[in-house]
């Protein structure tokens, strides 16, 4: 890196270099990155070197003045993921064929890392709390606090003659204004990770990891306007709904609860009462939910409440709470399925003429544990 008028001298001095130990840089493979109003040509061993905007180094674009190009960067990474998801869906990846779980599987180890790819050392923001904490995935902010802190590690984990290792000790400080200082400024770093960094590897780092999310999580309950998400279970695991068995409609109208999407999206009148809209709290009432789920009147949202019980490890073992022992669920269960049941007709304009049997796969899983 040098201004228009240094470097010419630095390229000589290159080719002095290679001249007093034997070696040949590759013009055809050296490009100079210059801001478009430069208009000076630049010479190695007397053959000009192309000039360009930007330049990919490890797949990360950079731009005049060693910065990287975060808008390029993101654009990038939009265009691999995509042509990956296109790819997936042609060899039959799709929600027709796959579960909700085995899907967000797929995103996780697949698409994801192309999105994140760079992240560390850049920038980027998204925002669907609710359903994110029921895949157990970080949101892509919280993402990026993650690698940063895992980019720092590792470089603190460099062998002792690695380059990156010799410079470490300028690095550190403030007065090197540099990006990898910048970088310690990251609320996981700064807030979990500095205080005792000599004792800190991949399992520790995994453990302040999960309680970073895990007050984050708590901090979020705490705000306005979060009921869907207070509402959901404070345990950072992927929520049973997800992987317990039961059909594609029964599971797809449980998440739908938990998201706060109800059938249509709009909100329309009730059949029941005109006067009112169809909304959840007036949902609630209108099924009579605490009644029917045998719940004090006090619990503002029954349904989710009990979805919080549903156990969360595939054999079932000696549950503590009441209400999630096997033969509890299987009468607590199918009234569940017939309220979503029921709700779905209601925002149709429909009163359901025969209710079909519900909720018969978990009510079998649980007859096997």
């Amino acid at each position: 890196m040098a201004s228009s008028a240094q470097l010419p001298a630095i390229l000589q001095k290159c080719e002095e270099h290679s001249y007093q130990l034997g070696y040949r840089w590759n013009p055809a493979k050296c490009t100079i990155l210059a801001p478009p109003e430069d208009t000076q040509s630049y010479t190695l061993y007397n053959t000009i070197l192309p000039k360009q905007n930007s330049f990919p180094y490890l797949g990360i674009p950079i731009r005049p003045g060693g910065y990287l190009h975060t808008q390029e960067l993101i654009q990038g990474n939009v265009n691999k993921a995509l042509k990956t998801m296109d790819e997936m869906a042609m060899i039959g990846v799709n929600p027709a064929d796959f579960d909700r779980l085995l899907s967000v599987r797929f995103s996780t180890q697949i698409v994801r890392p192309q999105f994140e790819y760079g992240l560390a050392i850049s920038g980027s923001r998204s925002s669907t709390q609710v359903m994110l904490h029921l895949v157990n995935q970080p949101s892509m902010k919280n993402r990026v606090h993650i690698l940063q802190a895992k980019f720092i590690l590792r470089s603190l984990n460099l062998p002792d003659d690695t380059l990156f290792s010799r410079l470490l000790p300028y690095l550190r400080t403030s007065a090197s204004h540099s990006h990898w200082y910048k970088l310690t400024s990251s609320p996981l770093w700064r807030l979990y990770c500095n205080q005792d960094i000599e004792h800190l590897n991949r399992q520790t780092f995994r453990i302040i990891c999960r309680k970073y999310l895990e007050d984050l999580f708590n901090q979020n309950c705490q705000r306005a306007r979060t009921k869907l998400l207070s509402a959901c279970r404070s345990q950072s695991t992927i929520d049973p709904i997800l992987w317990l068995p039961m059909t594609s409609v029964e599971r797809s109208q449980v998440v739908r609860w938990r998201l706060g999407w109800l059938p249509g999206g709009v909100p329309k009148p009730c059949i029941y009462h005109p006067t009112d809209m169809l909304i959840r709290s007036h949902a609630i009432r209108c099924l009579h939910m605490h009644q029917r789920l045998q719940m004090p009147s006090t619990e503002p949202d029954p349904l989710s409440f009990l979805l919080d019980k549903l156990p969360t490890k595939r054999k079932n073992s000696a549950l503590k709470h009441p209400s999630s022992t096997p033969l509890a669920w299987t009468v607590c269960w199918p009234t569940i399925c017939q309220i979503l049941f029921e709700l779905d007709y209601l925002h149709h304009g429909k009163i359901p003429s025969e209710i079909p049997s519900l909720g018969t796969k978990l009510v079998n899983w649980f007859g096997k544990t």
